[in-house]
């Protein structure tokens, strides 16, 4: 049973990898990023509500959250872990890392749309 559990918990994990094209992203980040998805598959897993920096999000919302991580969520995470390290000391990196994550899934078309109007690249 447990056996089976691990498993599937495994196809999941190397499924998200595989949707994020990882051996596309810059190489620093690969086995970070790779953790932090691992780190918030574990806190889905284990509990009805994940910590995401101050906020509990209920498991089935993360559950199809995470679904949606691709390439650009994981690209657009990494630079706005970048932008930040340049601005602060970054204590706690890979739970940073994570957070960024989880969030870019939903923030990245609201980012892109920003940037584009500010750019006055669309109306």
């Amino acid at each position: 049973r447990e056996n089976k559990s691990y498993e599937n918990f495994q196809d999941k994990y190397e499924n998200i990898i595989s949707n994020c094209e990882l051996y596309a992203i810059d190489e620093k980040y690969r086995v970070a990023v790779a953790h932090a998805i691992k780190l918030l598959l574990l806190d889905i897993e284990k509990s009805n509500n994940i910590k995401v920096g101050d906020n509990y999000i209920p498991v089935q919302i993360a559950k199809n959250d995470i679904r949606r991580l691709n390439f650009f969520v994981i690209e657009h995470a990494i630079n706005k872990f970048k932008e930040s390290s340049r601005l602060r000391q970054i204590r706690n990196p890979l739970g940073y890392l994570k957070v960024l994550i989880y969030n870019s899934i939903n923030e990245i078309d609201v980012d892109m749309d920003s940037k584009l109007r500010y750019e006055d690249l669309i109306e």
